[in-house]
C-alpha cells in the first residue's frame, strides 16, 4: 500500500550555505519549511572536519566582507570571531619578498621598475574608476591585455588575480570578477573565521530552526515530483513523498538537473549548457609549529598557487600548533595531473615554510574540489549570464547557490540567490506561509 505523503509548506534540498539561508529566510516569512540534506550532517562545501585539534575546512576558505554574505549574517544574527591577514609575501623564483599592501608600499618595492610603478599607478586610478558591470563580456585576460602591457607589471597583477577568480584561465573568465573583488577588498578585510566555518553553518542551522523551519541530515531526495509543470514535492529514497507547495533546490547544476526527471526535462537540460565549474587543488596541512612564522601568506609570481597559515589570525589549531592552506588554481578545460598538482603544493611548501614535513601531524589533499558551482565567463556575460532562482518552464521550483543570481562571488553569491529565492516563493505562493508562533518547531 502506498504511503500517505506528508504535508510541508516549502521543501529545501540542499544543506550548505544556499540551503540554510533559504531555509532562514523563508521560516522567518511565514513558510512552513523542511531541509532536505544528504549527508549525516550539514554544511556542504562549508563544513568542517575536526581531527586531532584541527580544524580543516573542505579546503582554503577566507570570507570575502562587504557583499551579500556579510549582509545576510548581519541580518539573520550569525555572528563569529576572526583574525585577518596582514602580511603577504610573494615567491619570486626561488626568493620570498614582501609584497606591497598598499599604492604607497607599491611605489617603493624594488619587484617593479620606476615605469612599471608609473604604469601601476595608471592601472590603480583605473580600476578604481571601473564599472565592474561593464566588463562582464570582456575576458579578465582580454582587459589585462589592453590595461597593463610591461611584462614585470603583468607578471605581478596577474599574481593578484588568480586567487581572487579561483581560475588559472584567464582567457575564460570574466573581467567582472577579478574588477568586483579587488575594488570590494580594498575596501573590506578579509575574515579568517575562528573554529572554521562550521561555525556559519551552525549559526545559520540555528537561526533556521529557531525560526521555524525542520532540518534533517542523511535523508537522501532522489527527485523532485513534478505535475503539471508545478513542483510539487520531492521522492526520497525510501519511496515517501513530501508534498510541498515550492521546492528550493540548493544543490550544483548537475545534482539540480538530475533531481526533474533524470535531467531529461528542458528546463533542466538547459542548466547545463555552457557552465564551467571553478576547480582548485587543495593541500592543507596540519604542523605541530610553524617553521617560519614571519611568512604568514605567500603568493607565487610564476604560477597559480598561494599559501596561508589561518591559525596564525584564526583559532583553527591547537595551541602552539599550526594549520596551512594551500591551493593551485586550474584550468577547467586541462586540469592535469593530479600528482604533478601535489607535488607543486608540496614545493611551495617548502618554499615558504622549509621544515614543515618533519612537523607534520596531519594532512588533507584535494585534488579536484568544485571551489566555485560555476566560473562567470565572458563569454557567458559574468554575473549576470548565471542561472536565475526561477526555473523557466516550471512553476513553484526555484534554485539557489553559488551558481545562481546575477549578484557576487563565491559565497556572496550563495546567500544573494537564497534570499531572492526565498522571496520569490513568498511572494509567489502565498498559501505557502503559516502563522508564526512562539516554539513552533516540528
Amino acid at each position: 500500500m502506498e504511503r500517505k505523503p506528508a504535508q510541508r509548506g516549502v521543501g529545501v534540498v540542499g544543506g550548505g550555505i544556499a540551503g540554510l539561508a533559504a531555509a532562514c529566510f523563508l521560516a522567518r516569512g511565514g513558510a512552513e519549511v523542511t531541509l532536505f540534506e544528504k549527508a549525516p550532517i550539514v554544511g556542504g562545501r562549508a563544513a568542517t572536519r575536526e581531527s586531532g585539534g584541527f580544524l580543516f575546512n573542505r579546503g582554503i576558505h577566507a570570507l570575502y566582507t562587504g557583499g551579500a554574505a556579510s549582509r545576510v549574517f548581519e541580518e539573520l544574527g550569525v555572528s563569529y570571531g576572526h583574525g585577518t591577514p596582514k602580511e603577504t609575501f610573494v615567491l619570486d623564483g626561488k626568493e620570498l619578498r614582501p609584497f606591497p599592501t598598499s599604492p604607497s608600499q607599491f611605489l617603493r618595492t624594488n619587484l617593479l621598475g620606476a615605469g612599471d610603478k608609473v604604469a601601476l599607478v595608471r592601472f590603480f586610478a583605473g580600476l578604481g574608476r571601473a564599472r565592474p558591470g561593464d566588463l562582464a563580456g570582456t575576458s579578465l585576460k582580454g582587459w589585462l591585455d589592453a590595461k597593463v602591457r610591461r611584462p614585470r607589471l603583468r607578471r605581478l597583477v596577474e599574481s593578484l588575480a588568480y586567487p581572487l577568480v579561483y581560475t588559472s584561465a584567464l582567457d575564460l573568465v570574466s573581467a567582472e570578477v577579478f574588477v568586483d573583488k579587488f575594488q570590494r577588498a580594498l575596501k573590506h578585510p578579509v575574515h579568517y573565521v575562528d573554529g572554521g566555518w562550521r561555525v556559519l553553518v551552525d549559526g545559520l542551522r540555528a537561526a533556521a530552526e529557531g525560526a521555524g523551519a525542520r532540518v534533517v541530515n542523511d535523508v537522501r531526495v532522489e527527485s523532485v515530483e513534478v505535475d503539471n509543470g508545478r513542483a510539487r514535492g520531492v521522492r526520497l529514497r525510501d519511496g515517501s513523498v513530501v508534498r510541498a507547495s515550492a521546492v528550493v533546490l540548493a544543490v550544483g547544476p548537475r545534482d539540480a538537473s538530475k533531481l526533474v526527471g533524470g535531467g531529461e526535462h528542458p528546463a533542466l537540460r538547459r542548466l547545463g549548457d555552457g557552465l564551467v565549474p571553478g576547480r582548485v587543488a587543495c593541500l592543507d596541512v596540519g604542523l605541530g609549529s610553524l617553521p617560519s612564522p614571519d611568512v604568514p601568506v605567500v603568493q607565487d609570481l610564476d604560477g597559480p598557487r598561494f599559501m596561508t597559515a589561518q591559525s596564525l589570525y584564526s583559532r583553527v589549531a591547537p595551541e602552539g600548533a599550526a594549520l596551512v592552506y594551500t591551493f593551485k588554481q586550474l584550468d577547467p578545460r586541462n586540469p592535469g595531473d593530479q600528482r604533478e598538482d601535489e607535488r607543486d603544493l608540496e614545493d611551495l611548501l617548502d618554499a615558504a615554510q622549509p621544515g614543515w614535513r618533519d612537523v607534520l601531524v596531519n594532512r588533507q589533499y584535494l585534488p579536484r574540489i568544485e571551489a566555485v558551482g560555476v566560473l562567470p565567463t565572458a563569454e557567458s556575460g559574468g554575473f549576470a549570464g548565471r542561472p536565475g532562482p526561477r526555473v523557466p518552464g516550471l512553476e513553484d521550483l526555484y534554485l539557489a547557490g553559488d551558481w545562481v543570481g546575477p549578484e557576487g562571488f563565491l559565497v556572496d553569491a550563495s546567500a544573494a540567490s537564497a534570499q531572492s529565492a526565498a522571496r520569490l516563493v513568498l511572494e509567489d505562493d502565498p498559501s505557502a506561509r503559516r502563522e508564526v508562533t512562539a516554539g513552533s518547531v516540528r
